[in-house]
């Protein structure tokens, strides 16, 4: 009986510690479930799928920063390729214009020569002209191209293989080269890399195929039209001297020219044996003078159809020439209304502005005559160059 009583005294005491309810917890409790309303929106997945996110959301509150950071950085980026894609792949809004494509114009000049201004002149007006790319997969170039290493497809003969080991050894900035211009890789090379083994093999299979391709007839991008900007040759060498030429302690002088430009120009033209011979300013000048001298030749042959000044010629001018007016509404529209504006200059004893207009990299630093040309062959080219594109010096 003992043994009983301590069993249930010690079942009395550990009851003990449990807090017995009271009358009020009671009722408190079944005043709170009587007032608790169920909500209605908990039987739908979609809400309930919501707050499960939002409680993710909330237990990653230490990783919220970094994914703001990443939305911040990457966002115009995803935006962007989007917005290429819906433009020119999908064909949700127009057909997509693939690499064989024809195209209604290619222009082509030397670097220098204002092909840059002229491409943002056109695109004012309306037009989709391609600045150093023909690539519509992920340009706006379905009007046409304006490079000057377009210009290979005018070049004499085939690539010479200095000239493919030149042109694909590595990457040079600032000379609007890379294969990635002509058309998305075939053999697959990744965008994510400037360069690598892949994009110089992609680069040699250009370089063989485009070189000269006119006159074979086997271009892969046609165009409608070819058409040569020409600049005069002093100006051409004066702007690529303040870009590629080091300056030299007085002004208006300067060094030997850059490395990568000298890479460039001996594999275009190996015949020359060395380009830094008498200097940066020759060496522009070889250059100004060997592809003009070339885009000549073949509109001479009549592979480019038309050649005009920089400085005398307006972009709705070289869009007429080039027939990009006849299926462009708006364009032509600009174009009337540009017409007017110059029929009223001229009455009134002003000229019209060209795309050229000031020079943007030169700002009137460098004056060239041609007196500053030291080679005498080289003066000879220049002046031939000038009166076959109708300048003097």
């Amino acid at each position: 009986m003992a043994h009983r009583s301590d069993r249930h005294g010690g079942a009395v005491k550990r009851r003990g510690k449990v807090h017995a309810a009271t009358p009020a917890s009671t009722e408190a409790r079944s005043n709170d479930a009587a007032t608790e309303k169920p909500n209605p929106l908990e039987k739908w997945w979609a809400y309930r799928a919501l707050m499960r996110g939002l409680k993710v959301w909330d237990a990653m509150a230490t990783w919220k920063r970094y994914a703001w950071i990443t939305l911040v950085l990457a966002g115009p980026y995803v935006g962007w390729v989007f917005y290429l894609w819906l433009r020119l792949q999908s064909g949700l809004e127009r057909a997509p214009v693939g690499v064989d494509t024809p195209r209604p114009v290619l222009i082509v000049g030397t670097q220098s020569s204002g092909t840059t201004q002229m491409s943002h002149q056109l695109a004012k007006i309306g037009l989709e002209v391609g600045h150093e790319t023909s690539d519509t997969t992920w340009d706006f170039a379905r009007d046409g191209t304006i490079s000057w290493l377009h210009g290979m497809r005018f070049m004499p003969g085939r690539a010479p293989p200095a000239t493919i080991r030149g042109m694909c050894v590595n990457f040079r900035p600032n000379f609007g080269f890379h294969p990635s211009m002509f058309r998305p890789p075939t053999l697959g090379c990744s965008y994510r890399k400037t360069w690598d083994h892949c994009w110089s093999t992609e680069c040699a299979g250009i370089v063989m195929r485009e070189w000269g391709c006119a006159a074979r007839g086997t271009c892969e991008t046609p165009f409608d039209t070819s058409l040569l900007q020409l600049r005069h040759p002093l100006r051409t060498m004066e702007s690529l001297a303040v870009k590629f030429c080091k300056p030299g302690e007085l002004p208006g002088t300067f060094l030997d020219p850059h490395r990568h430009f000298l890479e460039t120009a001996a594999a275009l033209w190996p015949e020359v044996s060395d380009w830094n011979t008498t200097g940066c300013i020759d060496a522009v000048g070889w250059y100004t003078a060997l592809y003009t001298r070339d885009m000549l030749d073949a509109k001479d042959a009549g592979l480019i159809a038309d050649a005009y000044k920089v400085e005398e010629t307006p972009p709705c001018a070289v869009a007429e020439s080039a027939g990009l007016l006849l299926n462009n509404e708006r364009a032509a529209k600009r174009c009337e209304t540009y017409w007017e504006r110059v029929a009223a200059k001229e009455a009134n004893g002003k000229s019209a502005p060209t795309a050229k207009g000031k020079n943007m990299r030169n700002k009137g630093r460098v004056r060239l005559e041609a007196s500053d040309v030291l080679s005498s062959e080289l003066r000879l080219k220049i002046a031939e160059i000038a009166a076959r594109s109708g300048y003097e010096l």
